[in-house]
């Protein structure tokens, strides 16, 4: 059935009926090297999760994501079979005069669920490929204590922006616990080996066995592909070196 046409401010459309039971919430967003939307996709993939709801805005840009063919919302909430887990994944940009009304939208939809805590994947941006994979964490207070002793650092300082600081920023005022683990990622390339430290993290935090083997594989094909190019961009600077062209082109 076609809705009637006007799209809300936010609204959730659930599209699947799905007991569920008190639910750990994992979300996942676009941010450095795509690690929180690369987890997320990965944890959808892994535990063969169900599409249960989308969210309509009029803080998104209108468009649709596909997959091997098939048309997807770009905002879409995911359950597991038993009811036990979810994740919301996003796959657009979202304006920023929208960002506290579709959090708190999400968190509505969550405590009506029975959420009680929600858990943020999301990159740090940094320069170059990061040379050890640490992840680091931002809590509540009663959630730190654990986290620090199952061996997750905490960040400091430091300001989170964006939706993911909408949502956490949102959790305060409520009875859900926010937590946002955050590791150091690649700006600007999908990063699937920061994507497999968030995963690790999340296992070992909340005792889940999700396998990141396959994330590491592509994470070792990027850093290959990147250093071919690396490298034939040095052997194009010492041919123009070699020919005098380098010192021309900046003079």
């Amino acid at each position: 059935m076609h809705r009637k046409a006007g799209v809300p401010e936010v609204e959730v459309v659930e599209t699947e009926k799905i007991d569920l039971k008190n639910p750990l919430l994992v979300m996942g967003f676009i941010g450095a090297g795509v690690v929180g939307e690369i987890a997320v996709n990965h944890i959808i993939d892994q535990l063969n999760m169900k599409e249960i709801a989308h969210i309509r805005s009029r803080y998104m840009p209108p468009s649709v994501v596909f997959t091997n063919g098939n048309l997807k919302h770009p905002f879409r909430i995911y359950s597991d079979e038993k009811g036990k887990l979810c994740v919301v994944i996003c796959d657009t940009p979202l304006r920023s005069d929208g960002l506290y009304p579709i959090a708190s939208t999400i968190l509505d939809w969550a405590e009506e669920k029975g959420v009680k805590e929600l858990v943020v994947l999301e990159g740090v941006p940094v320069r170059g490929i990061p040379k050890e994979r640490e992840t680091f964490c931002a809590a509540e207070p009663e959630k730190r204590k654990e986290c620090e002793e199952k061996g997750v650092k905490m960040f400091s300082r430091g300001i989170i922006h964006g939706i993911v600081g909408s949502i956490l920023n949102e959790c305060l005022t409520r009875k859900i616990i926010g937590v946002a683990f955050l590791t150091p990622a690649v700006a600007f390339i999908p990063d699937p080996e920061g994507a497999a430290a968030l995963i690790s993290t999340l296992n070992k935090t909340y005792g889940m066995d999700i396998d990141v083997k396959e994330l590491l594989k592509k994470a070792d094909e990027i850093k290959r592909k990147l250093k071919e190019v690396a490298e034939a961009h040095r052997r194009m600077r010492r041919a123009e070196e070699k020919s005098g062209m380098a010192e021309r082109i900046y003079t």
